[in-house]
């Protein structure tokens, strides 16, 4: 089987996924696998995976065009074989609010949200603006006033966004790999917000894991990052984002292709399942064979 990790793409995300589709490739081709890799531009983003030949694509791309469905399609269309969720999956999980609303429909406790006719309503601040289908909290904004929420939703452009109440707590995620919850890490940005800085430069954020919160927080966390990820169809790994608030555990956001170096979260965690990094991706590619 001759596997096609493709990395890079054209989001905001591109530097990530070349360092997420480097480990990928150095661990499958460790393990003996017949590997290489194409890295995707806006020049080659349609070419790469007509021309190229492979029987599996080993998606290592985040963002728009990536991991939001597009190129899912199109290899369903190719007929190949490709690692990950969905296109339906990804398109859905991609997408902050609706992913929100199906989450409220479960019964998963999310932050309140407002629509952008709905925000001359809001009495209480902090509010969070951000992109509804970006990552790595890009264009993220915290906002104390009416006035900072309509100057974010300009600085957005007519990127769609979602607003919603700012949770004031400890951040959590959860991995997860085929439906099995990975464990609980905390992460301790030291600036006090998990935002791209803090997520990517080295020494700005801790991670404790396990994490060391109540046992009936622990248990929520792990099982509605599960949840979401049965009941959005979503295949191989996810990453769900929550925030504790007491004992109050609010989920944000769902991943569908989250970071996989080998110092990424979900890498991080699975050790607690006693899963290294080979075993990740060998996982993601074995039921290919």
């Amino acid at each position: 089987m001759k596997i096609a990790v493709f990395m890079g793409g054209i989001s905001s995300e591109r530097e990530i996924s070349l360092k997420t589709g480097k480990a990928i490739l150095e661990s499958l081709i460790r393990q003996g696998y017949d590997a290489y890799g194409v890295t995707l531009t806006k020049e080659n983003l349609l070419s790469a995976f007509i021309e190229n030949e492979y029987d599996l694509a080993y998606l290592a791309l985040h963002g728009i065009y990536g991991e939001d469905g597009r190129i899912q399609g199109l290899l369903d269309v190719l007929g190949k074989k490709y690692t990950g969720s969905s296109m339906t999956a990804s398109a859905v999980s991609m997408d902050k609010n609706l992913t929100k609303y199906i989450a409220q429909s479960i019964g998963v406790l999310t932050p309140k949200s407002y629509t952008k006719d709905e925000i001359k309503n809001i009495t209480a601040f902090p509010i969070v603006v951000k992109p509804a289908v970006e990552g790595s909290s890009i264009g993220l904004y915290i906002c104390n006033s009416l006035e900072e929420i309509e100057e974010a939703i300009k600085n957005s452009g007519d990127k769609e966004v979602t607003i919603e109440d700012f949770i004031q707590g400890d951040e959590l995620t959860v991995g997860v790999i085929e439906g099995e919850s990975l464990g609980v890490i905390r992460i301790k940005p030291k600036n006090g917000l998990y935002d791209f800085a803090s997520k990517y430069t080295k020494g700005m954020s801790e991670y404790e894991f396990p994490a060391k919160i109540s046992e009936k927080a622990y248990n929520i966390a792990m099982k509605n990052a599960a949840l979401i990820h049965e009941k959005l169809g979503m295949s191989g790994i996810s990453r769900s984002d929550f925030i504790l608030r007491g004992e109050e555990v609010f989920f944000l956001e769902v991943n569908s292709c989250p970071g996989m170096t080998e110092t990424s979260l979900v890498p991080k965690v699975a050790t607690l399942k006693g899963y290294s990094f080979d075993d990740l991706t060998r996982k993601m590619v074995e039921k290919f064979k």
